[in-house]
């Protein structure tokens, strides 16, 4: 994959020929199937910023390091979105997503009570209120914000899971010559 990357970057600096270029584009998306489907949607997002002269190339990285870069900003930027919608504890929330919680550990140590106990209720309630579209009571405030989060913590980490299911069958795949 990182040859073909290579080749690719050698022809995008060197634009003679459109055809060419664009077959050896083909043969890199083609090297994808190494990838899971989450690393997949990085590596066109970071091509994409490569095409239009939006990336940033950095001399020795291959490009799984750029897919990684993409993959961890674009996952820093979802959390720092939660914690500025709801005004919580930035490292409590990483470290329990760190973690591989469940439904039935999430609040093993009051780890999850503790994080709820960092929101701010201000800030939760004009977010929630948009997103939900609807005025919510005090009482109905905390079981949405509850609900918020074990809904943004699972997400992630069934994110990180599928990745995990989708290395395990690629490395059961007998590999394409």
């Amino acid at each position: 994959m990182n040859s073909r990357f290579d080749k690719y970057l050698k022809e995008l600096n060197d634009p003679q020929d459109v055809a060419s270029i664009e077959n050896t584009l083909n043969e890199l998306h083609k090297s994808f199937a190494s990838l899971t489907q989450n690393e997949q949607k990085y590596a066109k997002l970071f091509l994409h910023d490569l095409q239009r002269g939006d990336a940033q190339l950095i001399e020795g990285h291959t490009f799984r390091d750029y897919i990684n870069t993409y993959k961890d900003n674009a996952e820093n930027a979802q959390i720092s979105a939660v914690v500025n919608a709801l005004g919580l504890n930035k490292e409590l929330l990483m470290a329990l997503m760190a973690d591989s919680v469940t439904e039935k550990n999430l609040n093993n140590f009051g780890r999850f009570d503790a994080l709820k106990a960092t929101v701010d209720k201000a800030k939760a309630k004009i977010y929630l209120e948009k997103q939900d579209g609807v005025t919510l009571p005090p009482f109905k405030l905390n079981i949405r914000i509850d609900q918020f989060l074990k809904q943004f913590i699972f997400a992630k980490t069934d994110d990180l899971l599928s990745d995990m299911v989708d290395i395990a069958d690629n490395e059961c795949r007998p590999l394409s010559s």
